[in-house]
């Protein structure tokens, strides 16, 4: 159906269905529209809040929820890691942060029928670019951050920006629901708010955790203690503070935490629900989710794939670290290749032990892969056989790191996280990596 409809595109356009020619636009933006218009268009029946931005919005998505649930809310999210309907609660195994429009739109007519009030819904660059959201009718926009990634697809930062922008610059001339307001909600932390804030909006929040001038309608982190296993901060808003201990380590997840924060109070929940909210949440699937066997040293799934990722990831785990940091990881094939030698950087810095291996290399051959990390990795400090080794087979490859690993380590396994599926030359094949290295800590180490 595809190819036929790109060869008359071919013959009436004159074009191809390149990226922002007219056939692609016509295609993407049918879909939204069809899909929207068959579901019966169910956003407009939900209050919806869509985060986007490069990292954190499966973390913030995830918060967000807990504090609607913990204020007594129906509640639906669609995020990278699973989807929640109510108390329907399964792992999102299409490897897409916002799937195909039609997918999307019955999702959120499955939320309407179950009762929820709320629609959380993790919004991805692509998804905008693509019209996937047609007649997603938000209620709230929510920007992380932005930093380096899908380079592949969108070939510069500022197209990249651009494409997160629409998110915004729809908002207030979306369909507006009885007594909900159109609300902005920035990181004013990210150099690149400014971008976002120039959007209409019938209020915008801010959040910060760093000490700086900042508008009046900003939430704050202050007195940050930072833990191996989270961490303890106090809420500021401008109506009141609140003390909120967190059960997920990293000074990145209080990023989240805020923007979840500052999302809920522009909606009107109290900072008690927040608070409760937020401290429920003792696991992100994948997201610096600790591997518990019994065994000595620390063992950390962690989604991390672009090179602010890495740092966040690597900097948090390093400081908690009493032994070695051993890290796992390679480069997704068919993606921004531009980001290979600096994730490979990035590594260099923190850890001690690398092992490189293939990590969802698609079409490409994973070896090349991690020839172009290798040109970032510290050939002063890095040793291939002592302690950087290249193991091309995933599995082999933790297999070798957890054999390395000793009292006080913490071996690292990035960028797969909660995915159940690796993609590979030949397809799609089954690999749930935090499931893996379970067996077989418990094979040594479970009495």
């Amino acid at each position: 159906m595809i190819k036929k409809i790109k060869q008359l595109g071919k013959r009436l356009l004159g074009g191809t269905f390149a990226q922002g020619t007219p056939l692609y636009e016509f295609y993407h933006k049918g879909r939204g529209v069809w899909a929207a218009t068959s579901s019966g268009f169910p956003a407009a029946k939900m209050i919806v809040v869509g985060v986007t931005g490069t990292n954190g919005k499966t973390a913030t998505c995830t918060m967000l929820a807990h504090i609607l649930e913990a204020a007594g809310k129906k509640v639906g999210l669609m995020t990278t890691v699973n989807f929640w309907i109510n108390k329907k609660k399964w792992v999102n195994e299409s490897k897409m942060t916002t799937d195909n429009p039609f997918t999307t739109q019955s999702l959120l007519r499955r939320m309407v029928k179950a009762g929820c009030e709320y629609a959380v819904v993790e919004t991805s660059s692509h998804a905008l670019a693509q019209h996937r959201t047609w007649g997603i009718f938000y209620d709230v926009a929510v920007f992380t951050n932005l930093t380096q990634d899908h380079l592949d697809y969108h070939h510069t930062m500022e197209e990249y920006r651009r494409s997160k922008e629409k998110l915004f610059k729809n908002l207030a001339s979306s369909w507006k629901k009885p007594g909900v307001a159109k609300t902005i909600v920035l990181n004013f932390d990210d150099p690149l708010h400014a971008h976002f804030a120039k959007y209409p909006a019938e209020q915008k929040l801010f959040f910060s955790a760093q000490n700086h001038q900042t508008p009046p309608d900003t939430l704050h982190a202050k007195e940050i203690h930072l833990a191996a296993t989270g961490s303890l901060f106090t809420l500021v808003s401008p109506t009141g503070s609140i003390k909120v201990q967190l059960q997920i380590p990293g000074r990145f997840n209080i990023e989240n935490a805020l923007a979840a924060a500052t999302s809920a109070y522009a909606l009107g929940f109290p900072l008690a629900d927040i608070k409760r909210g937020l401290e429920s949440v003792d696991l992100i699937p994948g997201r610096m989710e600790y591997i518990k066997a019994g065994q000595p040293f620390n063992v950390i799934s962690d989604y991390a794939h672009t090179p602010d990722g890495y740092e966040k990831s690597l900097s948090s785990i390093r400081q908690f670290t009493e032994g070695r940091v051993i890290t796992v990881f390679g480069a997704a094939g068919d993606r921004d290749k531009e980001k290979r030698p600096l994730i490979g950087r990035i590594a260099s810095k923190y850890a001690d032990v690398i092992v490189l291996t293939e990590e969802d290399p698609g079409s490409e051959d994973p070896g090349q892969i991690i020839e172009a990390i290798r040109a970032g990795i510290s050939a002063e400090k890095f040793q291939e056989s002592k302690n950087l080794f290249i193991i091309l087979n995933r599995r082999a490859a933790v297999q070798h790191a957890l054999s390395l690993a000793e009292k006080k380590d913490s071996v690292v396994l990035l960028a797969l996280g909660a995915q159940t599926k690796m993609a590979t030359p030949t397809g799609l094949v089954d690999y749930d990596e935090r499931e893996y290295a379970k067996t077989l800590l418990h094979k040594k180490y479970s009495s």
